[in-house]
C-alpha cells in the first residue's frame, strides 16, 4: 500500500480541493506531512497520516484489495510516528515586529460599577500596549476599545477569573445580536451573554456556567440595565 500521495491524485476525494493550487494551501493550512516527490521537481507528496480518517479510507479501500493486508495497514497507520514534529501553529510573529501600538484603558468590574460606561478615564486602573494591526483585525481602534477584567467563574468555560477581555465599547442599538456583552444592570457590571427573546420584547441575562441561572431583563424599564460594550475576544488568557 502507498503512503505518499500527490495533490493530482487527492483532487475532489471526500470533500477535497477540487485543484492542485487549493490543495497545496489545504495542505499548508492543515499542516500535512510532506516531502519533496521524486522526478517531480518542485512538486510535494503527502503521508496518508495526515488525513481526514474518511480520505484514509476511501484511499486504502482504492489500493488495497485484500481484508488481511488492509488490518495489517490501519494498525500501521494507527500507530505511524513521523520523525518530523507536528503541529498546529501556523506562524510565530516577534513582537518586535509590530511598528504600531495603541494604549487602551484597563478596567475591573468593581472600577466599573454604577458607571455604565468604559469611556472615562476616571475608572481605568491601568493602560495596557496592544498593536495596532491586531486590533484593525477586528475592525478596532484604540478610541472604540477597552478592556476590562472579568470577575468570578459566571463564564467558564469561556472565561476565566481575572481573565482580560477586550471590548468593543461604540453604543449599539437594540436588540443586540446575541453574544457576549459587558452590561451594566442597576449598580453592578457583569460580562454575560445576551440572547434577544422576540415574543416577549426582553433579553435572556445568560452564564455560560450552567450553575448560574438564566434571567429576563427589559430594557426599555427594567433594573437601570445598559449595554457597556461587546466582548471581542480574550487577551493574556490563562490556559491549563
Amino acid at each position: 500500500m502507498k503512503e505518499w500521495f500527490l495533490s493530482e491524485e487527492l483532487i475532489e476525494v471526500n470533500g477535497l480541493p477540487n485543484s492542485i493550487k487549493l490543495m497545496s494551501q489545504h495542505a499548508r493550512r492543515n499542516n500535512w506531512l510532506s516531502r519533496k516527490a521524486a522526478g517531480k521537481g518542485r512538486a510535494l507528496e503527502y503521508h496518508i497520516s495526515s488525513f481526514h480518517p474518511e480520505v484514509q479510507d476511501h484511499l486504502i479501500a482504492k489500493y488495497i484489495t485484500n481484508q488481511s493486508d488492509e488490518a495489517t495497514f490501519r494498525d500501521y497507520l494507527k500507530n505511524y510516528k513521523s520523525d518530523k514534529p507536528l503541529s498546529n501553529v501556523s506562524k510565530v510573529i516577534p513582537m518586535t515586529e509590530f511598528k504600531e501600538w495603541s494604549e487602551l484603558p484597563v478596567f475591573n468590574v468593581h472600577a466599573a460599577a454604577g458607571a455604565g460606561s468604559l469611556i472615562s478615564a476616571e475608572y481605568a486602573i491601568e493602560k495596557l500596549m496592544i498593536p495596532t494591526s491586531l486590533l484593525a483585525e477586528f475592525g478596532l481602534s484604540a478610541k472604540t476599545s477597552a478592556i476590562i477584567y472579568v470577575d468570578g467563574d459566571s463564564m467558564e468555560p469561556s472565561l476565566s477569573h481575572n481573565d482580560r477581555l477586550l471590548v468593543d465599547v461604540r453604543e449599539l442599538q437594540h436588540p443586540v445580536t446575541n453574544g457576549v456583552y459587558v452590561i451594566r444592570i442597576d449598580d453592578s457590571v457583569y460580562v454575560k451573554r445576551l440572547r434577544w427573546d422576540i415574543a416577549n420584547g426582553v433579553y435572556n441575562i445568560i452564564s455560560d456556567n450552567p450553575i448560574y441561572p438564566v434571567f429576563q431583563v427589559d430594557h426599555n424599564n427594567g433594573r437601570n440595565f445598559k449595554i457597556i460594550g461587546k466582548a471581542v475576544a480574550p487577551l493574556f488568557k490563562r490556559i491549563l
